[in-house]
């Protein structure tokens, strides 16, 4: 962000940086297993986001904009396993085109959903479904530049993705580029059905402002004592699947991959396989806090708030939970509110406090990998309903 503010001369409120999503590409960061040219891949991609950006400022020229909502049934909510079916079907579209030929020059697009119809045994890089929709779009529309944003997608998998928990690597694999292509093309066909729809530019209206909070993380107030003992437990459960190799996965580098390879090669049951990956995930979440005396410093959450003509966007740092969408849409009092997932950072999993007060969120993987207090995001949603307060006081309405 620093870099796009400093090289573009934009104010940082200015700017809204957000990922797609996909598990076919490689990982911009070591995650400790020695992986080559993980260093040079994270500068290239650097690099490339401010080339885009500066181009994209470089070539600006007088425009207008056109929004409409489609609607999608392809998505399905792994966390209640799709009973009941909560989802996000919303399809939201915003549409540029230029303002002396009126010709649409881009369409920028969002969903709700993982983009994980491949998983972990594909080894080709690709932007999943909604990488294929962009190419579909692109195709149908020759002039314009597909663009995509993630909304809810943060317990939302593909209706084509094997029915598992978040948990369970098993879901995440064995998929086909059939599935890519089926996902893809329906949302594509909608996007393109909701811009052949769109009717005469209204009044432009794009504003946004934003807020970084300090809110503190999900173990903060753990007691050393406490965490020693979470580690214990943890480490007995990985050493019951992993055995000897537990030492060999011991730092934590390589360690969500070896349980995960044990889910799979011995077909735990559902019991096991979330004994093992819930220890995983205590592990990992907790061995670098261990012999801390000091408590753990304030997560910096970047609130954004952003409209758009008549839609008006939340984006934040994370996997954001369907409920989360459905709270931003009533704060806002509008069909038309949507949240920007994956925006301005990565802070994990993004749940309400209402999924910590369920009776089983110490095993879920969304509340016990939330990088964030359970409050925190509940927080966040009341700031961001002060600033979209201000953005249309200032807008006149």
């Amino acid at each position: 962000m620093q870099g796009l503010e400093a090289s573009l001369g934009l104010r940082p409120e200015e700017i809204c940086v957000c990922a797609s999503h996909t598990h076919s590409a490689p990982a911009p960061h070591d995650l400790g297993d020695g992986a080559t040219g993980v260093a040079q891949f994270a500068s290239s991609l650097q690099q490339a986001i401010l080339d885009v950006g500066a181009a994209a400022v470089a070539a600006a020229k007088p425009g207008r904009i056109k929004t409409g909502v489609g609607e999608v049934n392809i998505f399905r909510n792994r966390r209640t396993r799709g009973e009941p079916n909560l989802v996000d079907r919303r399809v939201p579209v915003i549409a540029a085109e230029d303002s002396e030929t009126g010709e649409l020059k881009a369409v920028l697009f969002g969903a709700g959903c993982h983009p994980v119809t491949l998983g972990y045994d594909n080894l080709q890089i690709s932007g999943d479904f909604t990488g294929y929709a962009q190419t579909q779009i692109e195709a149908a529309l020759p002039s314009v530049t597909a663009l995509f944003f993630n909304t809810t997608e943060g317990n939302v998998i593909p209706i084509t993705s094997p029915n598992r928990d978040a948990l369970d690597p098993r879901g995440y694999c064995g998929g086909r580029y059939e599935d890519t292509r089926t996902m893809g093309a329906a949302l594509a066909d909608e996007v393109l059905r909701v811009v052949a729809s769109l009717g005469p530019p209204g009044s432009l209206r794009v504003a946004s402002n934003r807020k970084v909070l300090s809110l503190e993380p999900n173990i903060s107030r753990l007691q050393p004592d406490e965490i020693a003992r979470m580690l214990e437990t943890s480490r007995r459960t990985l050493a019951e699947f992993l055995g000897d190799d537990l030492q060999r996965a011991l730092p934590p580098g390589p360690l969500w991959s070896m349980a995960s390879a044990i889910v799979v090669r011995q077909a735990l049951s559902e019991a096991d396989m979330r004994r093992l990956m819930i220890a995983c995930c205590r592990y990992l979440g907790l061995s670098a806090r261990a012999g801390r005396t000091s408590p753990p410093a304030l997560v910096e959450v970047c609130v954004q708030v952003m409209m758009i003509n008549d839609i008006e966007l939340l984006a934040l740092p994370g996997e954001v939970l369907v409920e989360v969408g459905q709270e931003w849409a009533r704060l806002a009092q509008s069909e038309r509110a949507f949240v920007v997932g994956l925006a301005n950072g990565h802070l994990r999993y993004l749940p309400l406090a209402a999924h910590f007060a369920e009776p089983d969120s110490d095993v879920r993987y969304e509340t016990v990998t939330a990088m964030l207090r359970s409050d925190g995001v509940d927080r966040a949603l009341k700031e961001a309903e002060v600033l979209l307060k201000r953005l249309r006081q200032e807008a006149g309405v």
